[in-house]
C-alpha cells in the first residue's frame, strides 16, 4: 500500500512538471492577465449588465490593448520620422559637410563647449570624425538591435497576455473557486481566506498606488510639456510616466528638457515648466501615492516601495507586481511561525 502510494505522488510529480514545462513560456503573459483582469473587473461586472458576457469582456479587452499599444505605436512613429529626418541629414552633411554647430549647444552646462568644438572640428573631416566614433557607433548599433529585440518580444507578450485576458474574464470566477478548492486541502479555510484576501489587496495597492499614480503623473507632465511648447511632449511625458513609478524619478526628464530650453533661450518658461514638475506633479505624487497604497495593501508604505523596485530588479516589469505580494505573503507566513496576531508585523 506504501509503495503503491509514493509510485501515484511520484505520477502526480512527473505530471505536474511536464505540465509546468508546457505553460512555462506563458507564465509572464498569464500573470499579466490576471494583473489586468483583476484590476478592470468591476467595469466588466458592469458592462456584464447590459451586455452578454463575451461581447464585454471583447469590448473591454480591445479598450485595455489600445490603452496599452496606443504608447508604443506613438514611439514607433516618432522612430520611423526621426529616422528618415537623421537619413536625409546624414546624406546631406557626407556631400556638403556639417554646417556650424547650433548656438544653443555652447550654452550646455559643463559639456556644451566640449560638444561645439568637437563638432565644429569635425565638420570638414567627417572620416576622421567617423572614425573615432566608430566605438560608439558599434555600441549604439548593438544597442539600437537589442532595443529592437527587446520591444518585439514585448509587443508580443502584450499580444498573448490580451488574449489570454480575454478568457480570464469570462471563466475568471470559476479560476478562483478552483484555485480556493485546492488550498483548502492543505491549509485552513480561514488561512486561505486570509491569503486571498492579502494579495487581493496588494495587487489593489500597487496597482491603484504605484501604477496608478505614475499614469496620472504621466497626464500632467504631458500637460506641462505640451504647454510649455518641448519637442515630442507626448514621447517625453510617457517616458517620465514610467520612470514616476520610482518617486522622483522623472527629474531625470524633466531637469534635462528644462535645461535645453534654458539654453534655447526660453528663460521664464523653463523656470515656470521647472517649479510646474516640482511642486504640482511631483506634490501630486507624495500626496496621492501613499494615500491610493494604504487603500489597498497590507504593507507599509515604504516597504512595498522596496518591493517594487526590488521585484523590479528580480523579475523585471512584472515584479513590480510580484515583489510586493511575496513581501505580504512572506510576512503573513513569518507572523503564523512566530505566534502573532495576523497583521501584527505589516501595519503601517
Amino acid at each position: 500500500m506504501k509503495s503503491e502510494r509514493i509510485l501515484l505522488l511520484a505520477l502526480a510529480a512527473a505530471l505536474g512538471f511536464g505540465c509546468l514545462l508546457i505553460l512555462l513560456p506563458f507564465v509572464p503573459a498569464m500573470l499579466w492577465a490576471a494583473i489586468l483582469v483583476y484590476s478592470t473587473w468591476p467595469f466588466y461586472a458592469r458592462l456584464k449588465r447590459y451586455l452578454p458576457a463575451s461581447l464585454a469582456a471583447f469590448i473591454l479587452t480591445l479598450l485595455v490593448a489600445l490603452i496599452c499599444l496606443l504608447p508604443l505605436i506613438n514611439i514607433g512613429l516618432v522612430a520611423a520620422k526621426e529616422a528618415r529626418v537623421s537619413q536625409d541629414w546624414i546624406h546631406l552633411a557626407v556631400q556638403d559637410g556639417l554646417p556650424p554647430a547650433p548656438e544653443f549647444l555652447s550654452h550646455i552646462p559643463i559639456i556644451g563647449t566640449l560638444i561645439v568644438d568637437f563638432w565644429n572640428n569635425s565638420a570638414d573631416d567627417l572620416g576622421g570624425a567617423a572614425g573615432e566614433l566608430q566605438p560608439l557607433i558599434g555600441t549604439l548599433a548593438h544597442s539600437g538591435l537589442r532595443f529592437l529585440y527587446l520591444l518585439t518580444h514585448g509587443l508580443i507578450g502584450i499580444v498573448v497576455a490580451l488574449f489570454v485576458a480575454f478568457f480570464f474574464y469570462l471563466s475568471g470566477q470559476q479560476i478562483i473557486v478552483r484555485i480556493r478548492l485546492l488550498l483548502v486541502r492543505i491549509m485552513t479555510e480561514s488561512r486561505v481566506e486570509h491569503l486571498l484576501g492579502l494579495v487581493a489587496g496588494t495587487v489593489r495597492g500597487v496597482v491603484f498606488g504605484i501604477v496608478g499614480t505614475a499614469a496620472m503623473q504621466g497626464v500632467l507632465y504631458a500637460i506641462g510639456f505640451e504647454v510649455a511648447g518641448a519637442p515630442q511632449p507626448i514621447l517625453l511625458a510617457s517616458f517620465a510616466g514610467i520612470i514616476s513609478i520610482v518617486p522622483a524619478g522623472a527629474i531625470v526628464i524633466y531637469v534635462p528638457l528644462c535645461l535645453f530650453l534654458f539654453a534655447k533661450g526660453h528663460v521664464l518658461v523653463s523656470i515656470l515648466l521647472a517649479a510646474y514638475c516640482f511642486v504640482v506633479v511631483g506634490g501630486a505624487d507624495s500626496i496621492v501615492r501613499p494615500w491610493l497604497i494604504a487603500r489597498g495593501a497590507s504593507l507599509p508604505y515604504m516597504l512595498t516601495l522596496a518591493g517594487v523596485l526590488g521585484g523590479a530588479i528580480a523579475f523585471g516589469a512584472l515584479g513590480i507586481f510580484l515583489g510586493p505580494v511575496l513581501l505580504t505573503l512572506g510576512l503573513a507566513v513569518a507572523e503564523e511561525f512566530a505566534g502573532q496576531p495576523r497583521g501584527a508585523w505589516r501595519q503601517p
